[in-house]
């Protein structure tokens, strides 16, 4: 149904089908025509596989040629601006926050004396929040930081993007495609990183830190997916050239074909000659105009009870 090769072919394998070459050859009483039927068929077949070997050909070219080049260059840039962005965050860690912890309380619920040297106070250490550029000012509670984004998307608009700020070193912005669709975050920095917000506060936040400390298993997926284009490559390299592996079989039916049309007289394109008929032989024109025509005979017809009246 389109230009290019079958990649998949079927054979008649019908034992009727084959019965009826079989027939056809008992019938003329010469066993030839059902080797060309058969030959012809192989032909057929080895000119689509043929074909589709070709077409293959040409795409290994196309592919060593343009496409391979260029996913490797473009994975090559996505891989500096990887680097890139993990140096920004980097460069603007979460604090570090240290929290003494209240003295636990003893068995009959009293309150345990003051911390001596020799019992030093309990100390919790926590991540803090590098704090959010956000809504012309700077939100350095995680809480409040997740209060203000939330506003802003709901005052976003459908079909709308709005830049809203940065984070972490990356520009921030948030857009909705249709009304009732949640809205998306991107992070800018050198690439581009998506987040599907909610509507939890500290949940938001959170998606916005996985998201950026995914960047190393990005960085890890596009060096493999180089080193499979360069193996593809090396692959797409030792099968560019190869001629058809059935070549001399298609050339040597193709030859036993083209005998056997010979021997059976089978032109196709010639049209069949008519047989000449001699002048003296051929009717008169002038003498089929002089005969008498034979008087016409008026039908029969019935007559119905108004015509009678």
């Amino acid at each position: 149904m389109t230009s290019k090769s079958p990649v998949r072919s079927c054979e008649d394998v019908d034992e009727d089908a084959l019965s009826y070459a079989e027939i056809k050859a008992l019938c003329a009483g010469d066993p030839r025509i059902k080797e060309r039927m058969d030959l012809d068929i192989d032909v057929s077949r080895l000119r689509l596989l043929k074909a589709d070997h070709q077409s293959q050909q040409y795409w290994l070219e196309d592919n060593l040629l343009k496409f391979f080049p260029e996913q490797i260059k473009q994975n090559e840039e996505f891989i500096i601006g990887f680097k890139a962005d993990m140096e920004t965050l980097a460069a603007h860690p979460h604090p570090i926050v240290t929290v003494e912890k209240p003295p636990a309380k003893t068995a009959e619920g009293e309150q345990p004396a003051a911390d001596t040297p020799e019992t030093p106070a309990a100390v919790e250490v926590k991540q803090g929040f590098a704090g959010m550029e956000i809504g012309g000012g700077t939100v350095t509670d995680r809480a409040e930081a997740g209060k203000v984004l939330l506003a802003a998307c709901k005052e976003l608009q459908a079909g709308e993007t709005q830049e809203i700020g940065s984070y972490r070193g990356f520009a921030m912005s948030i857009s909705r495609t249709q009304l009732f669709e949640k809205t998306s975050l991107t992070l800018k920095g050198q690439m581009t990183h998506l987040v599907e917000l909610s509507d939890d506060i500290y949940g938001n936040l959170t998606r916005i830190d996985n998201a950026l400390e995914k960047i190393p298993e990005r960085l890890t997926a596009t060096e493999a997916a180089i080193e499979t284009l360069k193996q593809q490559m090396t692959a797409a390299r030792m099968e560019l050239g190869k001629p058809f592996p059935q070549e001399a079989e298609l050339q040597r039916k193709s030859a036993r074909l083209a005998e056997l049309d010979a021997a059976l007289n089978i032109d196709r394109g010639a049209p069949p000659e008519e047989p000449t008929v001699a002048k003296s032989a051929r009717p008169s024109v002038l003498d089929g105009l002089k005969r008498p025509l034979p008087p016409r005979q008026k039908p029969d017809r019935q007559k119905n009870d108004r015509q009678e009246r």
